[in-house]
Parts: C-alpha cells; structure tokens; sequence
C-alpha cells in the first residue's frame, strides 16, 4: 500500500507541493503571530510591573507611559527637580527615581538617571568594567552606558570617553567638557534604547553646574509604592498637592488599555493566518477531486488484484492526511527557525515561549482537514463497491 501512495502522490507532486507549502507557511505564520503577541505582552507587563506610577509634565497619559518605559514617541517636557526632591520624601514610596532626557551625543539620547531605572527596564551589560557582578551598576558618577548600535556604529569600546551637550542640535557653545568614560555596552533590546547613552542623574547635573547652566530639571519621575493597595489614593494627592500642572499615570492601566486595540489587530492577523490555512486545505481537496476522474481506471486496476473498498478509501484518505501532517510539522519547522532570526533582530520574542494553549491552531487545522480528506474517501468507497 505504501509503494501505490507513494507511486500516487509522486504522480501529483507538483500540486501537492504547492499545498503542503502553502499549509506549512499559514501554520508557521500563526505561530510566530502568536509568539511575538505573547512576547510584547509579556514584555510590557513585566516593565510596567516595576512601576506603579510615573510623575510627568502635562501630556497624554498613554505618550508619558510609552516614552517612559519602551521609549517610544519624543520626550515629555521638562519639570522642575524639586518634584524629584519633594517626591523622594512621599512616606509611601519604595523607591523615587528621576528621568533626563535633554542631552545628547552625535544626536543620540543621553538618559540620566539611576541604577534603578536601568534594571526597571530590565537593561543588561556585556563586556563591561565594574567591581561588582552587576553589569548595570555605575561605578561613580562619570560613568556611560552606551546602547549596542551606538556602540557599533562608531566603534566605542569600554574605557574609551565622550562627551554630550544640551539639546539635540547643539553648538559647540552647548557641549559639556566634562567627560564621561564608557563602562559597558548595553545588550541589545530592539528599542531605541540601542542608541541611547545612559548616565548617573547626579553627574549629569554637576556637569550642568560646571557648564554654567543653573535650572535644574528633569523628564519624568518613576514611583515605586510599598503598597499597591495605596495607588489610587497616593496619584489623586499628587495630581492635587503641587501648584505646577503634572500628569500622575499608572503605567499598568494606561497599557491595559492600549491592550484591547492591540489584541484586536493581533486576532485580525489571526484570522488572516487562518483562513490561507482553509484555503490551503481547500486547494488539497480540489487537487484530490479533479484527481478522481484519472484515479477511475487506477481504482479498477486494483480491485482486480483484490483490492477491497475499505483499503481503497483508506488509501485514498491516507494520502491528504500526510500531506496535511508534514505541512504542520514543517510550519512548526519554519516557526522555530523564525523564532530564532527574530530573536537576534528583537530579543524580548526569544524571552518566551509559546503557550500550549496556542497550539490549539494546529489541532483545529488537523481536525479540519482530516474531515476534508474524508469526503473524497467516502466517495472513493462508494466507487470501487460499484466497479
């Protein structure tokens, strides 16, 4: 039986090719949807699970939280630091941490701030200097990380030294001569945070002083609260407390609501990805049907050499569901190796893996097409009990 299937399936090879390639994509790109959903999700929750509040000049409250925490968007205007000051005494915080953004080097973001900031963001180093074991702890306040593509691009290497100036179109009356000696290099995160350079906040505001300018200010503030329970009462006291007009937001809420449009385009591609999967098996069943009328005189061969209906429908059934089964273990083939291009382009998609839940797709496309194989068998038994 296997030599007359494989003989069968050799005869419609071209045709069959094309389905199972075309199965085998739909299911690969359902998965590696499905991964990447479940990546940024997962990503976002556990970035914005590090801050129960951020502290901002009047804006959108979604613009403060993306540029915040994935740095999407242009910067939020500046507030005075004494909200920093007046922040860190809030008996209700964890921890208080301030966020710069008005410097820069070859017009890259310099970002000064804290420790803190760098491991809410959940940012790593290689190839560091450091005493400890913590790739992300500035040793004084003159150290720089520096993001991967910046790094590349103009070949910096750790204990090499730059300097920044204020704004982002600089003159040279602008740029700090205090320098700062690149620690570490960042790895790579498929944010613009690859072309960041981050600072300790104290020593890019002694380099202020130095330089002459005297505001001191600052981007945003991050907030930590010992009790989550406290949230809601700890942002309606600060949005009334200060004369100056501040935007108080929880990250958290701000992206839950950006979640539902997300799963709405995350449930189209879906869909998408789905239907070409039915329409592939669709295409496996009209190849199987136009193939009937030539299979006619195949069929009486065999029932002349005793062949019985049962194993001619078997046959006959046998031959979709292999194709439909290697068509899903290579979309799972394609996926895999997906998954791992797409890890070293955005690393947080090779953070994660895939649900068991999620491979439900793959039951449903099985099921559907072993119900579209059996039409045509059924047929084929009717046939060969006539002949």
């Amino acid at each position: 039986m296997m030599t007359i299937m494989r003989k069968s399936l050799g005869q419609r090879s071209g045709r069959s090719i094309i389905s199972i390639f075309a199965l085998a994509l739909s299911v690969a790109l359902l998965l590696v949807i499905s991964h990447i959903h479940e990546a940024a999700r997962s990503y976002a929750r556990q970035v914005s699970s590090e801050a129960d509040l951020i502290v901002g000049a009047p804006s959108q409250p979604v613009h403060l939280v993306l540029y915040s925490l994935f740095r999407i968007g242009p910067p939020p205007p500046v507030i005075p630091w004494e909200v920093y000051e007046d922040l860190v005494a809030l008996q209700e915080a964890e921890w208080v941490t301030p966020v710069s953004t008005n410097e820069s080097h070859r017009g890259h973001t310099v970002t000064g701030s804290t420790t803190r900031y760098m491991d809410t963001l959940q940012l790593k180093a290689v190839n560091f200097i450091g005493s400890s074991g913590n790739g992300t702890t500035f040793r004084n306040e003159l150290s720089a990380f520096i993001g991967a593509e910046l790094a590349e691009e103009y070949q910096y290497h750790p204990g090499e030294t730059l300097t920044i100036a204020n704004g982002f179109s600089p003159s040279l009356k602008d740029e700090y001569q205090t320098p700062f000696v690149i620690q570490g290099v960042l790895v790579e995160t498929g944010t613009s945070l690859d072309n960041n350079i981050l600072i300790p906040i104290e020593g890019l505001r002694k380099t202020r002083k130095t330089h002459g300018i005297k505001t001191d200010y600052i981007n945003f503030v991050l907030i930590k609260l010992k009790h989550r329970q406290s949230l809601f009462a700890v942002q309606q006291a600060l949005k009334s407390k200060y004369k100056i007009p501040l935007e108080v937001v929880i990250p958290a809420l701000e992206l839950e609501k950006l979640g539902h449009y997300e799963r709405i385009l995350n449930n189209v591609f879906m869909a998408m990805s789905f239907i070409i999967g039915v329409l592939s098996l669709m295409m496996i069943f009209f190849n199987l049907s136009a193939g009937f009328a030539e299979r006619k005189q195949e069929v009486e061969l065999l029932r002349m050499v005793g062949a019985r209906p049962w194993q001619l429908a078997g046959l006959t059934l046998a031959e979709p569901v292999l194709q439909i089964v290697f068509a899903l273990f290579s979309g799972v083939v394609i996926y895999k190796l997906s998954t791992l291009f797409l890890g070293n382009w955005i690393p947080v998609v090779s953070s994660i893996r895939l649900p068991v839940e999620h491979l439900f797709w793959l039951l449903l496309l099985f099921l559907l097409g072993f119900l579209t194989a059996c039409l045509p068998a059924w047929k084929m038994y009717g046939f060969s009990k006539r002949t």
